[in-house]
């Protein structure tokens, strides 16, 4: 038996345990990559791997990324404490602070490297992190603010909303989202004014990608014309004054030296292609831009962004041409911005664009679900009701269908596996509280059931070449599962189970 001294030296030793922190093997987060990480993903995507930036990637692990981006000719160091300690931490236009905030156990060390990121970027600096996830909390040992995973590494789980003040707190500025836990900081205001004119701005190429704009017929006698010498150069030239909705500048225009050599000016070109092309394709060009520009200066002032410091000059441009001055423009903005908290103009908004594009799921008065490739097309209430879920959300390029919901102020976002399949299932479902400025994210296959969309005939054109294939595999299924409502009809795992009773598969 042991004494009574002993077991309280015994309890105080195992108390004394229990304070003794974790040896935390830093140096096993680092993992081996096959392909980009998402916060390089991003940077290709919004164009700042163009070479024209100069890139640190502060924190590079194995150098997975330093390599590939390197074979590409990029201007890109990397440096890291454990695995390039020798590499070369100078200033840079970007700084990528990939991943590491959360795998520092230490909350000073973590504000600071924050800190030192943010003081070595010129122009931008992105921060990843990993974000919550329940499932993995309960898997590992609460360690300070995270966890201790198996391996004796720490992770700081944060959710979308958390990761954006913690950077905005400490770094006193505001932030940008760029994708789910990644979170964006410009230092050059003019290339961040420049960044949401481009996400904002439709796109007039949507028109012609079966067919360019067609110009009259030339008369056989008038064959000779300028005209008709040079077609590529001005149906080239015209196809921008469709681009920007007014006639480009000089250095809007690649090939401008070569047009003015020709016609002396922009203006003139423009005027010879008045009798070339339909003007209703330039007036509906001209208003698409128009409400390009409402939607962009709304979400800067949902934003609170002082847009009109930092404006690029082809903004500046469009001003000129589509409103009478700037604070026309604002006003008009801020009553398209307010006009979104009117549940009526979104239902009413959500009606007309139901009827416009006849696709998507309507229900009256609750809800309008309709395909991510045409939210620049909706009216423009949508969009910056939509617009306003993204600067909380980041990027929507993985998106497949957005849901707005009309009275509760909220979007939700559906992400499948795979929308070209007849029978796509849904893996992730993002719903974002404008009200709370807060994300939920649900994992489908993890926390919950996959779930097939059945109705995906109602998201495909009616002219488009899949569309009468999908509506006979719609009718084929739906006859095997014997007429269930929509609510009813199984999630996956339980599919497959009719199937195999029907003896039936899924090929292609």
């Amino acid at each position: 038996r042991l004494h009574p001294l002993e077991i309280d030296n015994i309890k105080k030793i195992d108390e004394l345990a229990d304070k003794i922190p974790p040896i935390i093997e830093r140096h096993l987060t680092a993992i081996n990559r096959d392909r980009l990480s998402a916060p390089f993903q991003k940077l290709a995507k919004f164009s700042y791997l163009n070479g024209e930036y100069s890139i640190l990637d502060y924190g590079c692990g194995r150098g997975d990324d330093l390599r590939e981006l390197e074979a590409h000719g990029l201007a890109i160091n990397g440096w890291d404490p454990v695995h390039n300690p020798e590499g070369v931490c100078d200033p840079s236009d970007i700084i990528n602070l990939g991943f590491v905030l959360n795998v520092i156990e230490d909350q000073n060390e973590r504000c600071e490297t924050l800190k030192k990121a943010y003081q070595l970027s010129n122009k931008l600096l992105i921060v990843s992190v990993m974000l919550f996830n329940e499932n993995k909390i309960e898997q590992f040992t609460p360690y300070k603010d995270g966890v201790v995973t198996k391996r004796n590494t720490f992770q700081k789980y944060f959710t979308q909303a958390q990761i954006r003040d913690y950077v905005e707190q400490t770094l006193k500025t505001r932030s940008v989202t760029f994708g789910q836990g990644i979170i964006a900081v410009f230092k050059d205001k003019a290339l961040e004014e420049s960044h949401h004119l481009e996400r904002q701005y439709q796109d007039n190429d949507w028109q012609h990608i079966t067919q360019r704009p067609q110009p009259k017929p030339i008369p056989k006698n008038e064959r000779q014309t300028l005209y008709a010498k040079h077609q590529a150069l001005f149906d080239d030239f015209w196809e921008h004054c469709l681009h920007f909705g007014r006639i480009p500048a000089n250095d809007e225009f690649e090939l401008s030296e070569n047009l003015r050599a020709i016609i002396s000016s922009h203006n003139k070109a423009f005027a010879l292609l008045q009798d070339q092309f339909e003007q209703a394709d330039f007036k509906q060009a001209q208003e698409r831009r128009h409400q390009d520009l409402l939607v962009y200066f709304a979400l800067s002032l949902f934003g609170k962004r002082k847009a009109k410091a930092h404006m690029p000059k082809r903004l500046q441009r469009d001003l000129k041409i589509h409103f009478s001055d700037y604070n026309q423009c604002i006003e008009a903005a801020q009553q398209l911005l307010f006009s979104v908290g009117n549940a009526i103009n979104i239902a009413n908004a959500c009606q007309q664009a139901f009827n416009q594009f006849n696709l998507g799921q309507f229900t009256d008065s609750h809800s309008y679900i309709f395909p991510r490739q045409l939210l620049n097309q909706m009216p423009s209430i949508i969009r910056v009701y939509v617009g306003c879920a993204c600067q909380l959300y980041g990027d929507m390029d993985e998106i497949d269908l957005i849901k707005v919901h009309m009275r509760s102020k909220k979007v939700t976002l559906l992400k499948y596996d795979d929308f070209s399949k007849a029978l796509p299932l849904l893996t992730e479902r993002i719903k974002i509280k404008l009200l709370d400025l807060d994300i939920d994210f649900f994992m489908y296959g993890e926390n919950y059931p996959l779930q097939p969309l059945y109705n995906k005939i109602d998201f495909i054109q009616k002219d488009s070449a899949n569309y009468k294939q999908q509506a006979r595999f719609d009718k084929r299924l739906e006859s095997l599962l014997a007429g269930l409502p929509l609510e009813g009809l199984p999630d996956w795992d339980l599919l497959q189970k009719v199937f195999e009773c029907r003896k039936v598969s899924l090929k292609g």
